[in-house]
Parts: C-alpha cells; sequence; structure tokens
C-alpha cells in the first residue's frame, strides 16, 4: 500500500506567481494521478483556511473553501482521506477561542487530521498554541506549513534554528505536528540562515540543524517529505538524507503535494524511494513505514 499524506483539491493558481496556465485539481484529476503512480490513498488538505494563502482564481472554483473540499474528498472514500484545516485567529481572534464545535464536525465528516494550518504568526503565539491543543485534545495530528521570519507570507513565522516551533512541540505535547514546508525544511542543516530559511538551500548539510535535534527531541513531531523543500531537503547531500530516512523511519511520511491537475511538474519523491529501495539504500521496512505504516498508525481514525 502507498499513502500520499500531502494532497490538494481546487483551483490553487496564482497571478501573481504565472501559474494561471496550469490546470486545477478535481477529484478525477487527483484519482488519476494516484494511479498513474502506483499510490492507493490520499490524504486531502483543504485550504485556504488562512487570508494569506487565498489565491484569487480559487475564490470562482467548485470547491472553492475548506468544508466543500471535505465534502468533495468524502465522496471517495476508497481513495480520498480528508483533513479539516482552521486558522488560529478565527473564533475571534482569541487565545481562549472554543474550537470544538469546529473539530467535532470535521470529525464527524470523517477528517482524521488538520492541515495545512499555515497562519503567519509565529509558532509560539498563545492563539496557535491554543488551536494546536484543542487539535491534540480531539487526537487530531497538524500538519503545518513554515515560513521563515517576518510578516506578509504564507506559513507560520519562526527564524532559523526554529525557536517557536520547538515551544510550540513544549506547550502542546499531546499533539502530533506533522512538519512541512520550506520554513521546516531548509532547517534540516545547522548553518541555515534567517534569510534563507524560506527558500531551498544547497550543498552538504552540515550537522546539528534543527529538523533532526527536534525529531530526536520531541515525540510528538513528525514530517512529510512532499513537496520541493522536503525532497530537496533529502537529497542535496545523498549521504546524509538517506542516513535521515533510516533514523527517523518511524516518523516520515511519504507525500507529494502536487497543487495542478496537469502533467508538468508531478512528484518525484515515489521514485526516489522507489529507486532507493532497489538499489539497497533502504530496506523494505523503511520503505513501507514512510509510505504507508507511519501514515495508518498517525491517522488513528482513518477507515479501512
Amino acid at each position: 500500500m502507498i499513502i500520499d499524506a500531502h494532497t490538494h483539491i481546487g483551483d490553487l493558481r496564482s497571478p501573481a506567481h504565472g501559474t494561471l496556465r496550469r490546470a486545477p485539481v478535481t477529484v478525477d484529476a487527483l484519482i488519476q494521478r494516484l494511479d498513474d503512480e502506483g499510490i492507493d490513498r490520499a490524504v486531502v488538505l483543504p485550504w485556504p483556511a488562512c487570508p494569506e494563502a487565498v489565491e484569487f482564481p480559487g475564490l470562482f472554483d467548485t470547491t472553492p473553501d475548506i468544508v466543500s473540499q471535505i465534502r468533495a474528498a468524502a465522496s471517495r472514500p476508497d481513495r480520498l482521506i480528508p483533513f479539516g484545516n482552521a486558522d488560529p485567529r478565527w473564533g475571534g481572534n482569541s487565545p481562549r477561542a472554543d474550537f470544538s464545535w469546529l473539530l467535532e464536525r470535521f470529525v464527524e465528516m470523517g477528517c482524521v487530521g488538520m492541515g495545512e494550518v499555515s497562519a503567519n504568526i509565529p509558532f509560539d503565539d498563545p492563539r496557535a498554541v491554543n488551536l494546536f491543543r484543542q487539535c491534540g485534545a480531539w487526537r487530531l495530528p497538524v500538519t503545518i506549513e513554515s515560513a521563515g521570519p517576518g510578516e506578509g507570507r504564507y506559513g507560520f513565522i519562526d527564524e532559523a534554528g526554529a525557536p517557536h516551533l520547538e515551544r510550540l512541540l513544549q506547550l502542546a505535547p499531546d499533539t502530533i505536528i506533522i512538519g512541512h514546508g520550506p520554513g521546516f525544511w531548509a532547517d534540516i542543516s545547522s548553518d541555515l540562515r534567517d534569510e534563507d530559511k524560506s527558500g531551498y538551500p544547497a550543498g552538504p548539510v552540515k550537522p546539528g540543524g534543527a529538523v533532526p535535534r527536534l525529531l530526536r527531541r520531541y515525540a510528538n513531531l513528525c514530517a512529510d517529505i512532499s513537496a520541493t523543500s522536503g525532497l530537496n531537503a533529502l537529497t542535496r547531500d545523498a549521504a546524509f538524507g538517506i542516513d535521515f530516512l533510516i533514523e527517523f523511519q518511524d516518523r516520515l511520511l511519504f507525500g507529494t503535494d502536487v497543487c495542478f491537475g496537469d502533467l508538468e511538474g508531478r512528484s518525484q519523491h515515489l521514485s526516489w524511494l522507489r529507486r532507493l529501495l532497489a538499489e539497497g539504500r533502504i530496506d523494505q521496512a523503511v520503505f513501507d513505514k514512510i509510505t504507508h505504516q507511519n501514515a495508518l498508525r498517525l491517522l488513528a481514525r482513518l477507515p479501512s
């Protein structure tokens, strides 16, 4: 079995990023990609939940909001696994907002996690801590999007070394947090500078980076290897990347984060893992954990 822990549906095209020529992701297009790549099931992360993520074409899509995307994913329970999503600033923008009604409805709709949660505030902002703690109480793991320092970006604010993420891990110990995004994966190397945290650093990985350090220290941290950010982090230094997969085989999730419905830009993550397996650089146990067993364990509400 192969489970893709990070997919989307809807119209994610952006005039600002020159992607208007791309095709939106429909449910049928997503299922077709899964079939083409030999993927059995996929987690659908609905968005945008935060204003920083709004791309104007998406407002006119047939699934323009979180609830419609959850319902669309729930229409194919044999293949798609819905997550919910929320912004910590909802509920009156208060650190005491009660999200229980919302989370209960998400669970009733079949959601087994939350994300990608991506508000442009620090990870340890009291409003974020409040939401993450409540997700933990509902046994909903949370996929995050991490950016660099400063406002006006898509993703939580943090600096090199991930001090705000570490504080959140300490303040919400009962919540499984799934790391994702450039601001998370760039911190795999200890020589990261603040100005490079939202990018895709190249070259050898210097030991002592925040990502391996936090994975070793906090049992409530996992990570999905999706998108350019995940693949870049694990292939920029081939030997380090393989050692990382082996050391953290119980904490990593295969994912793709393909945002468009056409053939261009499809993910290389699964072919890379299959190649490592065929070459004997990882064994079958590591491959199985990353490609589905860890997801099955974390998404405990997942129906068979």
